[in-house]
Formats: structure tokens, sequence, C-alpha cells
């Protein structure tokens, strides 16, 4: 591919937000550029090969770590996984819509009710249209009507998922009902039907954490960006965005580099689409000094993640022998809290999910010493529930570039300072207790729990809305005083709900490319 000196759109980043935007922007009149420091998902045997891809020098493993404060006294040195395609190469697939309350704001911190300060500046009926138009490039298996909290939809899935339960997810599906709750299939970007899709999928237990060697999950890599690029789109791949250039309020440029070789240059442009995500993207406009410009003190800002954690229930026999796909189903009864009004904290929850164990091989990594080889074998008695509960903006938890410090590329050190607030980890731990419940009735005998500490979910960073003193980028993603500048990603989104993200932010991008259109 021969460069151009200059672009219409250069896009940073091919994850949801920065994908969709091409795509949807995708004209023979427009010249569009992707620019991406991941490299492009190989499909062989190492797809499904947990040492290659997380243990033993990660194929996937980014350029240049980032370090976290996240507990007392401890600095945790942390890498992404970068693939072209963003996080979806290795995502579960799980593709909700958020609900129409999560768009009034997230929970109040104090108590009930929502906070206005990060209402969305849009309702669900806004966004609507736009999911219908993601779910069906996705190609999102799913069944309508059986999730008591589903948002107003207009139109069916296209395909139906697999509902042939796996033995652990009959378990907890059977133990659910039996406890009154009201279980239901989560919606999925998987080819199910062999409709659509590449290839159908064959119910392997490989899907979270792990590349699809067959191209039975939909990710972006599979569906969205080959179709882009026969619209013209380029796709510069191991490349890293260093600097946004700009004059005045306008954006002029890109200084890239190259990671395989080491060379820099820069690529004119008329507008950027920053799509890094919650984390690289407010470093890099931090690292461009767009803050100097726009006088905001609001990027990096109001760091989100969800408060995730996993649940793990230990059985008396193997819990999936066959290692079929288990993560299928989803359990919805508190996702606005206590459905009583009696148990705290008062306000919505969040969704508990059903899970796959992850591989023996990360397990024994990261159990304690003397105890690995224990840790390994345990691992095939596992049933596990994901929670996921809604985590409230804060101010203080932030990403900022430390520009005492560079990395090997002569950029600022990514940080991050997070900490969960009282409220996030009171939902977090009620989701737990029913989840045990749950596990307990489906026949577990022993219990642990396992908070998730990584940024997978990360949003919030360059958030949305009408005022200025307090967000990064109004309703159309424009950046706050840039004439030419958008973010498109995750990190836009002032409140997220307790459901994966990633649908959202697909939906978000076609909205907002279309309004650039």
């Amino acid at each position: 591919m021969k460069l151009k000196n200059k672009y219409d759109y250069i896009v940073i980043g091919s994850g949801f937000g920065g994908s969709m935007a091409a795509y949807t922007l995708a004209k023979k009149d427009k010249s569009i550029l992707i620019v991406d420091r991941g490299k492009w998902p190989v499909r062989d045997d190492s797809c499904w090969d947990e040492i290659r891809l997380h243990i033993k020098n990660p194929m996937y493993r980014g350029e240049t770590p980032f370090f976290v404060d996240q507990k007392d006294s401890k600095i945790d040195e942390m890498w992404s996984d970068d693939t072209v395609g963003g996080m979806s190469t290795l995502y579960g697939a799980v593709s909700f819509r958020m609900r129409e309350e999560d768009f009034l704001g997230a929970p109040n911190p104090q108590g009930g009710g929502r906070d206005e300060s990060s209402a969305w500046p849009y309702t669900y009926k806004n966004l609507e249209p736009y999911y219908t138009k993601a779910e069906k490039l996705l190609g999102i298996a799913g069944l309508r009507g059986k999730d008591i909290t589903e948002s107003p939809v207009k139109t069916d899935y296209l395909h139906a998922p697999s509902t042939k339960l796996s033995k652990p997810s009959k378990k907890l599906w059977t133990a659910s009902e039996k406890l009154g709750l009201h279980p239901f299939f989560l919606p999925m970007a998987i080819n199910f039907s062999g409709m659509y899709g590449e290839s159908r999928c064959i119910l392997c237990s490989t899907c979270d954490h792990y590349l699809c060697k067959i191209k039975a999950k939909n990710d972006l890599a599979v569906v969205i960006l080959p179709a882009a690029e026969e619209q013209g789109v380029h796709i510069l791949s191991e490349t890293r965005a260093l600097k946004i250039n700009s004059a005045k309020n306008r954006v002029t440029s890109v200084d890239l580099v190259n990671q395989k070789n080491g060379a820099k240059f820069s690529v004119k442009c008329d507008n950027i689409i920053l799509s890094g995500g919650a984390l690289n993207s407010p470093h890099l406009l931090l690292a461009s000094g767009i803050d100097k410009i726009t006088g905001s003190d609001s990027i990096g800002r109001y760091l989100m993640r969800h408060t995730n954690g996993v649940v793990a229930g230990i059985f008396p026999s193997r819990s999936n022998p066959e290692k079929v796909l288990q993560k299928q189903i989803g359990i919805p009864d508190y996702y606005y809290g206590d459905p009583n009004g009696i148990e705290k904290p008062e306000g919505p929850w969040g969704i508990i999910q059903d899970v796959s164990s992850i591989g023996k091989g990360v397990i024994k990594a990261n159990a304690p010493f003397g105890l690995k080889n224990i840790a390994a074998f345990v691992s095939d008695y596992l049933i596990n529930l994901l929670c996921i509960a809604e985590d409230t903006p804060q101010y203080n938890n932030r990403v900022y570039a430390d520009f005492s410090k560079q990395d090997k590329y002569g950029s600022p050190l990514l940080r991050v300072y997070h900490r969960y607030s009282k409220r996030d980890i009171n939902a977090r731990t009620a989701l737990y207790s029913k989840a045990k419940k749950i596990l307990r009735k489906a026949g577990a005998l022993f219990f642990y729990t396992m908070p998730i500490e990584t940024f997978s979910h990360g949003l919030g960073t360059c958030r949305m809305g009408k005022d200025s003193s307090n967000s990064v980028v109004d309703a159309n993603c424009k950046v706050h005083g840039m004439d030419n500048l958008y973010v498109i990603d995750g990190s836009v989104m002032p409140s997220g709900g307790s459901v994966n993200p990633s649908l959202t932010i697909a939906a978000l991008s076609i909205k907002a490319a279309e309004k650039l259109k």
C-alpha cells in the first residue's frame, strides 16, 4: 500500500469505534487511513493456544507497558494485546444494548436514583436505529423477548444462538429457574447459523481470551475491516501515532512510527478520528497538548471499567468434560437492584453471565507457588459466573501522561489511577451473593471470588456532554474547542450501564460517522 500525502480522514485505532466509523464513512471520493499499532491476526493453531497467546512471549502483546495505581502502595505494570480489530479479536462476543435508564446517568453514589452529571446528551431512542445497524453488520445472534430487562426493540435478531445448552450452562439454567429467576440466551457476535459471517461456529470452548481460528466469531478483522478495505480504506498496521499536530484549533497531521523498523514519518489530513480506547485516546490527546489548546481539565478524567468479578463454584465432578461452548446464558433479575427493594445498595446492581474458565496454563501461571498443580487440577471442576456491576465516574480516576519519563518511542509514559467507590464495591458484592446462591443450587460445594482488574471495559475518559467544563466531546463526538478532531470510542461514554460495551460503542460510532458523512 502506497501512502498518500494527505487523507480526508485519519482514524487512529481499529477497534469498534475506529472500524465502524471508517466503514460508515467509506466512499470512493473520500480518502481514509486507519492507523493501528496492532498486528493482523494470524488464523492458525496459535489462535487456540493459550501458551502462545498469553504466557510465553505472547504473540500480540503491545510494544509498551502502562502503569496502574489501583491498590495502595503498589504500581502494577500492565500490557495490552494489540491486534488489528482492537479488542474484538479476543473478546467473548457478548453484544448487549444498554438499557433505556442507563442513558440517564450512572447510579447515584450517595443513594438511589441516577447521577445527572453523567447523563448522556441523547437518549436510548436516539441511538436505537444505530444499534439495529450495528447488530446487522456484526451478525448478532440472539432471541428477542427473553431478557426481562431488554430495551425497546423494533427488529428481530438476524439469527438465533445455539440453544443446545452445554452441561455447565444447563446446570445454571435449571438452578436459576428453581430460584424463580429468568435466564436467557446471551446475544453474541458469533456465526451460529452459518449465514452471517465467514464460517459456522463449531461450539468449541475457546472464545473469551482466544482468537477464532475458523473466523466464526464475527470480530472486526473478519466482518468490518475487509469490507472497509474493499471500499478503498487504507489500513496501516504495526504503526503507532506519536503526536497529533495542530494549528490553532485545527488538527493538520499525525506523527507516526513504524514499529517494525523504527522509521518515523508524518501524514497530513483534513480530519482526525481518535479511536484508541479509554486509555490510549486521552493519553495521545495529552501527549499532543490538546488540553492546552482547549483548556480542558476533563481529558483523561472519570475513568470507568465496570466493577467486574467472577464467582467460581467447585463441583464434585468435571464440569465440562466435552470441552464445548459454555458461555451461553445471562441472568438479568438484579440489573436494577434487589427486586424486593430490601437489600442494599439502592439502585442498579448489574448482570450475571455464564462464562468459561480460563485455561489450565493461565491458571497455573498465576496461582501461588506451591499451589500451581492443584489449581490447574481444580480448574476442570469449576463453573463460573461473571458479575458486571456499573461503576460510578469519579473525577480522580484518570489516565495521564507522565512527561518525566518516556517509553521506547519517546512518548510520555501512560499512567492510570483508579479506585472504586464504596457503592461500586457494594453492588458487586451483592451480585457475588446472588451468583453463589445460583451456583450452590446447581451443586457447587465450595466457592471463591476473583475481581477483574483489567481495563477491557474501559470507558469515560473523554466523555460526551453538552458542557465543555466537565466533558471532552459534544454529542457528535467532536472535541470541544477543536474544529476537526473527533474521539469515537468507549472513552466518550459518560456512563456504561452494566453490560458489555462493544455494541454501544459500535452504535455510537455509526451515529457519529453518519453525522460527519
